[in-house]
Parts: C-alpha cells; sequence; structure tokens
C-alpha cells in the first residue's frame, strides 16, 4: 500500500515576522544586558516587562504556533519521525557552536579549565546546560541559554499537547490555565528555578500559539486594535507585573504583530527579504549572539564613556559579526549533515 505524502505547506509571512522580531529583541537583550542597563540600544522594559522576557514569549508562542501548522492536519503523529526532526534540528548545529566557542575561549585562556565536574558535560551534550545552570548547578554552558533547554521539554510534551488541542480542547485549556494560576498564586517551583522558566508558566504561550493557527487564525480589527490600546495601557501605567504581564503581553505584541501584518498584506521584498533572512538564521543567530556581544564587550573596556551615537555602531557591528557567523554555521552544519546523512546512506547499503 502506497503512503500519502502530504504536500509542504505553504510558509506564512506572520509566522516569519514575528520569529524574525524575537530575535532581534533576545539580541537587543543580551546587547543592554548587563553592559548597558542605565543606558540601553532602544529599550530594556517595554510594557513594563524585561525585554528579553518579550522575547521569549514571542518564541514561545511561534515554537507553539509553528508546530502545529506543520504538524497539526496530520491524521496521526509518526512519533519516531517527530522527535527524530527536531533532535536533528537542535543537536548537530548547537554541537557545532558549543564546539568551536569553547576551543576558542580555552585558546584565548591558555587552555585553562575550570572546576566544573567533567561529567556534567552531559548536560551540554543535551543541551540543557543552560536550563540546569539556573537550578544553581555548575554546568559547561556556553550559548543556547535556558530557552533551549525549555523548548527541548516542549518537544517531549508536543504530542500529548496535540492530542488535547485537537480532540479536547476546551478541557486542555481549562487544565493549563489552572495550572498556571495555581503556580503563580503559591509561588511554587521546582529545584529552585525561577518561576518564569517553569513549563506550567509558560505553557499558556505555547498552547496560545497552537490554538491560534489551529482555531483562530486571523486577527479581526478589533482584536488588534484592543491589542495595541492594551499594549499603550500597560506601557503608561504597567497595571500588570511578573509572570501575568509577561504572559498577556506577550500574547498582546503576538497578536498586534500579525494584525500589523495582516493590514500589509502581501509584502514588497523590502520588507519580505530581511524579513525572512532573519527568520531563516534565527537558531543560528541564537546559538551565537551571546558569545560574540560578550566578546565583542571584552575589546572595548571604556565603552561606558562612549556617546550613545557610537554604542549604537557597536550595536550594528555586533549585529554585523553575529550575521556573518550565522551564516557560516548555518551552512556548515547543512554540509556536515548531509555529508553524514550521506555517509550513513553508503554503510547501511554496504
Amino acid at each position: 500500500m502506497s503512503q500519502t505524502v502530504q504536500p509542504r505547506r505553504p510558509r506564512l509571512f506572520y509566522l516569519d515576522a514575528v520569529r524574525a522580531f524575537a530575535a532581534i529583541l533576545i539580541v537587543i537583550t543580551h546587547f543592554n544586558n548587563p553592559f548597558l542597563v542605565t543606558r540601553p540600544v532602544f529599550a530594556n522594559s517595554p510594557f513594563g516587562i524585561y525585554i528579553g522576557g518579550l522575547g521569549v514569549s514571542l518564541f514561545l508562542i511561534i515554537s507553539g504556533a509553528a508546530l502545529m501548522y506543520t504538524q497539526g492536519d496530520k491524521e496521526k503523529l509518526n512519533l519516531r519521525t517527530f522527535y527524530s526532526k527536531r533532535a536533528l534540528t537542535i543537536y548537530p548545529m548547537f554541537w557545532i557552536a558549543f564546539l568551536v566557542a569553547n576551543l576558542f575561549h580555552l585558546w584565548r585562556s591558555g587552555w585553562q579549565f575550570g572546576q566544573t565536574p567533567w561529567w556534567r558535560i552531559i548536560f551540554s551534550v543535551f543541551a540543557v546546560d543552560g536550563y540546569v545552570a539556573n537550578m544553581h548547578v555548575s554546568t559547561f554552558y556556553t550559548l543556547g541559554e535556558w530557552f533551549l533547554g525549555f523548548i527541548l521539554i516542549f518537544y517531549a510534551i508536543f504530542p500529548l499537547l496535540r492530542v488535547g488541542v485537537k480532540k479536547y480542547p476546551v478541557p486542555t485549556a481549562v487544565i493549563v490555565g489552572i495550572l498556571y494560576v495555581v503556580t503563580i498564586l503559591s509561588s511554587f517551583t521546582v529545584l529552585q528555578l525561577p518561576q518564569d522558566l517553569l513549563l506550567t508558566v509558560r505553557l499558556p504561550e505555547i498552547i496560545f500559539g497552537m490554538y491560534f493557527v489551529r482555531y483562530i487564525k486571523h486577527v479581526s480589527h478589533a482584536v488588534g486594535v484592543g491589542s495595541m490600546i492594551f499594549l499603550i495601557l500597560q506601557q503608561w501605567k504597567e497595571f500588570l507585573s511578573g509572570p501575568l504581564a509577561v504572559t498577556f503581553v506577550g500574547i498582546a505584541f503576538f497578536l498586534a504583530l500579525v494584525w500589523l501584518c495582516q493590514l500589509i498584506g502581501q509584502p514588497s521584498k523590502v520588507i519580505e527579504y530581511p524579513v525572512n533572512w532573519v527568520s531563516k538564521f534565527s537558531y543560528a543567530i541564537f546559538l551565537t549572539h551571546h558569545v560574540i556581544i560578550v566578546d565583542v564587550f571584552a575589546l572595548f573596556s571604556d565603552y561606558m564613556h562612549w556617546s550613545q551615537l557610537h554604542i549604537y555602531g557597536l550595536f550594528l557591528l555586533d549585529y554585523v559579526i553575529i550575521a556573518i557567523a550565522s551564516v557560516v554555521l548555518f551552512y556548515v552544519e547543512k554540509f556536515i549533515v548531509r555529508g553524514g546523512t550521506a555517509i550513513g546512506s553508503v554503510l547501511t547499503k554496504s
């Protein structure tokens, strides 16, 4: 019996736009913090929340939306194929970036090794070292942030969430809402993790993205304008704070961005090309940006005495270096994975 192959779904411009915007926010976050907290570029606390919190919130929403968009219509999810594709998406590029960054830092330090027990390299092998480091455990964390470990947890439970959203949308939403409220009100945490790193606190953003592409799909003018008004009021009065503010600001910002993308319609090449470019290389940007920013700042010890114009110039320099490094990493990873796949095919046949 021949197996039906589903056609590749068309790209949605608003998904690329939100992903690109989130990537830029994360770069701005680590450029400002801890180096320029008192004189940040652009902003450091938009709408009463940490700028990195907004970037992460958008990434979580888009992660849920993108996976539901590509996997939601399948009658049955092949778990082996799903998990192997997720692993192939995350691990090779992470391992390459991790190896290069650590070899460079070891060379620069004169091959001085730290005090972290060697067995904890296992956390880096599985790309959860940044997440585990937030449990006050010494790891070899270098890049990828805590978000990478968290997104792996999301991938692990996505098949279950997919079933809930598709077959039991109301009970699933209620359960997620209850877990969210109980966690926040009880100040519950696990292994000393900050609350905003807990799955139960971030599930509403992920689930919202999944519901959006499955059931909502379009932002009405009323919702778009309402989201903009909410953001303006939050910027003015900051009537929400903590995890609650991050969740609602992230969702409102996502809705506002999607609404603006709808108003644009078919974007011109002037808009579409840079958006698609940043979106395409967003994972490589995510992996390379923080290390590059820290290393570039280390070259300029007197940056605090610079004019704001020079600071923006440094930001532009950082972004150019990050862009080049990201493109190189992206294509090196493609070359290595394709080479490995070809070798594997030959060995299998022989």
